[in-house]
């Protein structure tokens, strides 16, 4: 397991039984070694993403920590990071190599951070000291310095970041004589037979930083200066959708990265980034293109895949989608970290275990969305009897149109899963039927879950039913092919801006149309970069802060609000993607008519699968 950062920790930086529950399901699940994330030196406090371990009354924590993952076979091993120039707390000092302010991946600037005096390197080299020393006398098996994504010791690193005329700057050499420095203090305070490794950025993606030409030499330097292994990252923050693999991003992009340092040293290797299944991780390790796999996010949406890899039970595998809710605390969208697909991560007390309902009863779910299907799951594992009823004739609800636009086939793994575990647990499937208050009725459920979801606005514009209009959702399902048209799209959220992308692709000329100052700013930020640079390369235009005003027969009228100018975009057709609205017609008409009933997903407010399952989930252990 790669070092992923959570919210777990208490507000002081200590272990806490939230952290241990975490951790210990993903070595019972199989993992052969965990790396603990992240012990900070200079911790800041109230930051519940990074450990405290400078402190001796910090040891007793972690030891319970390593000796519960320890009981279950798995090696320990502590990563030691200091965030650097990336502002992740208003409390703690903003430092690096140079004052080279991080600009992270939506564009949003960190305070200019002040360089690191010598005499400050010198403090900083043994505060990573003193941590690596607690950490093994809590019985960790190892330590690893994080020398990536823009961080301290990476900033010195970084050709990029680094712009010192002392002998911390300038030459490779250099640069690499903090990393080196610390290495050496670790190993004369723990010991020469302690093992110290490194994660690095291979590539950093950045003009003037690291490049894969660059990072086996700078592999083989580390190697030289005692490292035990090397974990192999990429990227930083100006470019997170390159370190942290995003929907579109392909499994295995980076093998090229991991398979030339490889070769350039003789310490084992990680690859980390973006792993989902077993054939490619087996493929990594045949072909000799790494060591080590490293999983990280796999991991949250499912801590049992190497048990499941090892019992061959494949198709049970929740696999993570890549769509980086849980790294929302990072971006300002949530404050704690919790996965879409995976209910039970941060809540291991609550779901990890699903003990059996005191009270078996009959339950009617209406609607197969993400929000239906894991209610529908949960409530089987409690033992009741689940009839899952939807009018489409697959399972998936809007899942089925999300994943139609590039780069969003992966949301169907999660539809996948279900269906597979819908089957285990002998869910009764009644598609193809349209739910009423008289179906309802007849059937007489002990317990009733309304899950129907949503669909488009049509909003009171003139025009807007004239023959040249469709939805986003008509696009989508397929219910008419555009193809060699001019095209507006109206409403630049995450489903006009990907609707944008899907119809490019089908050789149409776009025009996408937004009333707010950013495309896609619903959209989690990471995924968002991704799509906004395939809107650009392919041409794609994009009119932010422009009113929809009209439908005409020969397109839509808009009115740019910072001008107050109205024009006409000349378009075949116009295509709307201005919101959805709940499908709640049968939650209303049922108000008082039966005992127990629940509301969950879009129908209630449409938002995003990560909030439908949840709701499902939560639904699901009430009844």
């Amino acid at each position: 397991m790669s070092p992923i950062g959570t919210t777990f920790w208490s507000d002081t930086g200590e272990v806490t039984e939230r952290i241990i529950d975490y951790y210990a399901a993903r070595a019972k699940g199989g993992a052969g070694l965990i790396m603990v994330s992240f012990a900070h030196p200079d911790y800041p406090p109230g930051y519940r993403a990074l450990a405290s371990l400078e402190s001796e009354r910090m040891v007793e924590g972690h030891i319970r920590l390593v000796q519960k993952l320890h009981s279950y076979g798995a090696k320990v091993g502590l990563q030691i990071m200091h965030s650097g120039r990336d502002r992740i707390s208003r409390e703690l000092d903003i430092i690096s190599a140079s004052p080279v302010r991080c600009v992270n991946v939506s564009g949003l600037a960190s305070p200019v951070p002040r360089a690191l005096e010598k005499s400050e390197i010198r403090e900083m080299i043994n505060r990573y000291g003193v941590i690596a020393t607690n950490a093994k006398k809590a019985g960790y098996d190892m330590v690893e310095v994080h020398c990536a994504h823009g961080y301290l010791v990476n900033s010195f690193i970084s050709p990029y970041l680094n712009k010192r005329g002392d002998e911390y700057g300038g030459s490779l050499e250099n640069r690499l004589r903090f990393p080196a420095e610390i290495i050496k203090r670790i190993k004369e305070v723990t010991g020469e037979d302690y093992p110290v490794g490194v994660r690095i950025s291979g590539d950093e993606f950045v003009e003037g930083g690291v490049t894969a030409a660059d990072s086996p030499i700078i592999a083989q330097m580390l190697e030289e200066a005692g490292v035990a292994f090397i974990d192999i990252s990429a990227g930083m923050e100006e470019v997170k959708h390159k370190s942290h693999d995003i929907m579109r991003s392909a499994e295995g992009w980076k093998s090229y990265i991991w398979e030339a340092i490889k070769k350039a040293v003789r310490v084992p290797t990680f690859a980390g980034g973006g792993h989902r299944t077993p054939e490619r991780c087996e493929k990594i390790i045949a072909e000799g293109i790494a060591d080590f796999v490293f999983l990280a996010r796999q991991l949250l949406s499912d801590p049992e895949w190497p048990i499941k890899v090892y019992e061959e039970r494949l198709v049970e595998i929740c696999k993570c989608i890549s769509c980086l809710e849980c790294l929302a605390f990072r971006t300002g969208r949530a404050t704690e970290t919790h996965c879409a697909v995976n209910v039970a991560l941060g809540r291991e007390k609550e779901f990890g275990k699903i003990g059996p309902a005191q009270v078996k009863k009959e339950v009617m779910i209406v609607g197969a969305g993400p929000g239906g299907m894991e209610a529908a799951r949960i409530a089987a594992l409690r033992g009741h009897k689940v009839a899952l009823y939807d009018k489409r004739s697959e399972i998936g609800g809007n899942l089925l149109l999300a994943s139609i636009p590039p780069g969003k086939d992966k949301l169907l793994w999660f539809r996948d899963y279900e269906a597979n575990q819908l089957s285990k647990l002998n869910v009764t499937l009644k598609l193809g039927v349209e739910v009423t208050r008289e179906l309802i009725n007849e059937t007489r459920p002990e317990a009733l879950i309304i899950a129907t979801g949503s669909s488009p606005i049509v909003p009171k514009i003139p025009g807007v039913h004239n023959r040249n209009v469709l939805t986003a959702w008509d696009i989508l399902g397929g219910k008419k092919k555009l193809e060699g048209q001019k095209v507006v799209v109206a409403g630049g959220s995450i489903v006009g801006a990907e609707t944008a992308e899907f119809l490019v692709d089908q050789s149409n000329t776009v025009t996408l149309v937004e009333m707010l100052p950013k495309i896609a700013g619903d959209m989690e930020v990471i995924n968002r970069r991704g799509l906004i640079e395939a809107l650009e390369a392919k041409r794609v235009t994009m009119l932010t802060e422009h009113e929809v005003n009209e439908v005409t027969d020969k397109g839509l009228l808009i009115t740019d609000k910072s001008k107050g100018e109205k024009r006409v975009i000349e378009a075949d057709w116009v295509i709307l993607a201005l919101g959805s609205k709940p499908n709640d017609k049968l939650a209303k008409a049922l108000k008082g008519g039966i005992s127990e009933i629940y509301w969950v997903g879009d129908c209630k407010d449409p938002r995003t699968i990560l909030a439908a399952v949840y709701e499902g989930a939560r639904a699901a252990m009430q009844i």
